[in-house]
């Protein structure tokens, strides 16, 4: 039986983890061993905004114990992927460069909204009943060192995920010093977090029914400690689960208790209990916001994530849940949020949909290139909310500050700039686009004609040509449309777009109408 050995390394920003695992394609994903180091990076970056070398030289060390420990593996292939610690660092591209030379391993640094969605496919991956629970309305509190991810499911679609820089060790380190000038230092760390977990609440879970949260995050097992096991439901995927009350009963005993008490009880260290009063206040704040009937605790890692990225690349398992659709779901609801005219955003889908595919042996893009047309189509009008004389400059701001889970920055760049330009827009190669490989450019021409071409098929937004077949013969796409309408409009502003389009792909565009009145 063929099978791979693997190693899913993640720099964290509180510790240092590496999960090797079995991966086949007929036995899926067995995990073999898991260590860990603790190293507090994100004190440092948080605090300070870089990481000293002499904290790196520790990391590299950590890092050639994995190394050895892969070997006795005989792991043939690893991922490393550093977090939110190092990707605010601001001399993070010389710590890599450090790692790289000291320990041979190259650290990719992932974006926070790569970073959630990894967690979110290993929890689907890992966890059965995750289809059972986000159908019925769900919350996943994701909580790392430096913030917390917020993600929304109704009835099992993505609605909306959220960034909040809340995490435990910079909530701690940035509040620490008050510890000693109040007597409620709960207090204090509640009025801190208070407000945002109440926003994330007006804006997204107002009229929601809301029955599950669903937790995830580097500070599980302090809290895990306390669950009972008559608390454990049987045949349940996803084992330990409390009632709203049950977690205030915990959460009255961790914060009532002295510190040295939970260090014995836990067998935690010290810096490790600090950081437990800061995670169970903000999962007792959203349990209170969604007003859920239970909070289930998951043990998923983002090196899961890592790995079933891995399975999923090599073909050797197929995904239990269609995140693909989650993001494309995630993306409607931005747009409905900027009250985008959704009846001509879902036609231009379709148009821009069928010209991709209809000319695919001549782009030589694939799906996921496929999804950013998608995904910018839906959001290319979001501008008109902000002001309707600069739409797609404000489309473009508003897609860069809006986070999309399982869209890396680079991607949601890429989606920017398709709705910010047209064929009459687009710059050359280094002229006003700063910062793009060519690689990239040549992506954004052939994206941003065939955008072109849909939405002016749709100029007068009110779907004239929802119903086409395209014919493509000899470098000649023959767009024709099956409608009643007069589309003398969309046969005279095609010109420009269709010259364009003929400049990206060198084929010739045609617009016909199959039936005449």
């Amino acid at each position: 039986m063929a099978y791979s050995t693997f190693a899913a390394i993640d720099v964290g920003s509180n510790e240092l983890t590496m999960k090797i695992y079995q991966v086949s394609k007929k036995d899926g994903i067995h995990e073999l061993d898991c260590i860990r180091h603790t190293i507090e990076l994100g004190s440092e970056s948080y605090r300070y905004g870089k990481i000293s070398h002499q904290t790196i030289h520790e990391v590299c060390q950590i890092l050639n114990d994995f190394q050895k420990k892969m070997k006795e593996y005989k792991a043939t292939e690893y991922t490393a992927y550093a977090t939110s610690a190092i990707r605010e660092a601001s001399n993070n591209i010389l710590l890599l460069d450090q790692i790289k030379l000291e320990t041979g391993i190259k650290v990719k640094i992932v974006s926070n909204s790569e970073q959630r969605f990894l967690s979110c496919r290993a929890l689907s991956l890992k966890e059965d009943s995750f289809a059972r629970l986000i159908e019925k309305g769900a919350v996943i509190v994701d909580i790392g060192s430096g913030s917390i991810q917020l993600t929304l499911f109704d009835h099992s679609y993505l609605i909306a995920t959220q960034n909040i820089r809340l995490g435990s060790i910079r909530i701690r380190d940035l509040l620490s010093s008050m510890e000693d000038q109040t007597e409620d230092f709960q207090g204090v760390i509640k009025e801190y977090i208070y407000n945002d977990i109440e926003t994330f609440r007006h804006f997204y879970l107002e009229n929601r029914k809301i029955d599950n949260i669903i937790c995830i995050g580097e500070r599980l097992h302090g809290l895990s400690y306390y669950l009972k096991p008559s608390e454990v439901k049987e045949n349940d995927s996803f084992p330990e689960s409390i009632s709203q009350s049950r977690f205030e009963k915990i959460f009255q005993h961790i914060s009532n208790a002295k510190q040295s008490e939970l260090c014995e009880e836990l067998g935690l260290s010290k810096e490790q209990v600090s950081l437990l009063l800061p995670t169970a206040l903000i999962y007792r704040l959203v349990f209170k916001a969604s007003n859920a009937k239970n909070m289930w605790f998951s043990g998923v890692t983002l090196c899961d994530g890592i790995v079933e990225e891995f399975a999923e690349r090599k073909e050797k398992l197929l995904p239990k849940h269609r995140f693909t659709e989650d993001i494309v779901s995630a993306s409607r609801n931005i747009a409905l949020r900027y009250c985008c005219n959704t009846n001509h955003s879902k036609n231009v889908e379709y148009l821009a949909l069928e010209l991709f595919d209809s000319i695919r042996k001549y782009h030589g893009l694939g799906n996921r290139e496929r999804l950013l047309l998608q995904i910018a189509v839906i959001l290319h009008n979001c501008g008109e909310f902000v002001n309707m004389n600069a739409v797609a400059d404000n489309s473009y701001h508003i897609v860069l500050s809006t986070e999309i889970i399982g869209l890396s920055h680079a991607e949601r760049e890429i989606v920017a700039n398709i709705t910010r330009y047209d064929y009459a827009s687009f710059p050359k190669y280094n002229h006003d686009i700063h910062g793009l490989s060519q690689e990239t450019y040549i992506k954004l021409s052939k994206l941003i004609a065939i955008m072109s071409v849909a939405n002016i098929l749709d100029k007068s937004h009110r779907q004239k040509i929802s119903d086409v077949s395209m014919i493509l013969k000899d470098r000649l796409l023959t767009i024709r449309a099956n409608t009643l309408e007069d589309i003398t409009l969309e046969k005279g502003l095609l010109c420009k777009p269709a010259a364009f389009f003929e400049n990206v792909f060198g084929i010739q565009l045609v617009l016909t109408k199959r039936r005449e009145k």
